[in-house]
């Protein structure tokens, strides 16, 4: 009878570490300085000074540990926050804990996320809350929240807070759609947008475009200068398709007032982040480019 009950115990034991020890494997990105003091899914405030980030399904608390596969850099952070909705990214982490992966230079980067200590949530009913997370602009999560049961949902609207709204990203790191209106698409119906590649585009089709001016300030790393706005589009999805989100595109005109399509990623605060991004892009990603100051576009 002793021999079974260790034996049980042991299978319990090996079931929790199996639980613990679950991995994940893709991209990971780190929030804007935009998003310090903003609310994130959770409720809680955003502190790019704090180790935390951003899961799809993990209960808010629980510990991770995210790995670099390349320089095998790792940071535990806690799950306060949903996200990213980019396919194939699999965690945003904080400022401070982007610094400890050495990944603010480079945006992105292929980890292992880990589940160190995992908690589980209150079963409390509770309106979607639109997530804080950088990737969420791209790509909204539809999938529905379950239902709840009527007396319960009545309850919990006289109690809780109305959900926190994200904003809309013109910074080369990751944000947000600021509070939407309802004229805003997906307000009414929402869709499942399809990340636009080299290997899907099509000169004919219908896209989601969303056009933002960023202020003309600090500096970017210019990667193709085009006259063709085809080639232009399929540049920025060839981009896209190897996990750029930071991409500006200034349009200027040439001698002849043909228009020229400069293709910048960006923006970068200083001239030197900007070199080191650089540097860091023919190294790793195989695409030559130069830095330029963005105040001193002419278009």
């Amino acid at each position: 009878m002793k021999t079974l009950l260790r034996v049980a115990s042991l299978g319990c034991l090996l079931v929790v570490s199996l639980a613990l020890k679950a991995q994940e494997y893709g991209l990971a990105s780190f929030y804007s300085d935009k998003f310090h003091g903003k609310p994130t899914a959770s409720g809680e405030l955003y502190d790019m000074n704090k180790l935390t980030a951003a899961h799809k399904t993990l209960p808010y608390g629980t510990i991770i540990e995210v790995t670099r596969l390349d320089n095998k850099k790792s940071v535990r952070v806690r799950v306060n926050d949903r996200g990213p909705y980019i396919s194939g990214r699999v965690v945003d982490v904080s400022k401070k804990a982007a610094e400890r992966l050495d990944l603010v230079a480079d945006g992105t980067a292929r980890v292992k996320v880990e589940v160190v200590e995992r908690m589980t949530e209150p079963e409390t009913p509770s309106e979607p809350v639109t997530s804080t997370s950088p990737a969420a602009k791209k790509e909204e999560n539809t999938k529905a929240a379950e239902p709840k049961k009527e007396e319960k949902v009545a309850s919990a609207s006289k109690t809780e807070a109305k959900p926190a709204q994200a904003e809309t990203r013109t910074e080369a790191k990751p944000a947000n759609p600021s509070p939407a209106t309802p004229s805003r698409a997906g307000d009414a119906v929402p869709s499942a947008f399809e990340l636009v590649t080299l290997q899907n585009y099509t000169p004919y089709g219908l896209y989601k475009i969303e056009l933002r001016r960023p202020a003309k300030e600090g500096f970017g790393v210019q990667v193709a200068s085009l006259s063709n706005y085809d080639n232009a589009m399929r540049e920025v999805a060839d981009l896209q398709g190897s996990w750029f989100d930071n991409v500006l595109l200034s349009i200027e005109p040439d001698g002849s007032g043909q228009a020229v399509y400069k293709i910048i990623l960006g923006p970068f605060a200083t001239r030197a982040s900007a070199e080191n991004y650089k540097k860091n892009l023919k190294k790793k990603n195989k695409r030559e480019g130069f830095v330029v100051d963005l105040s001193t576009l002419s278009n």
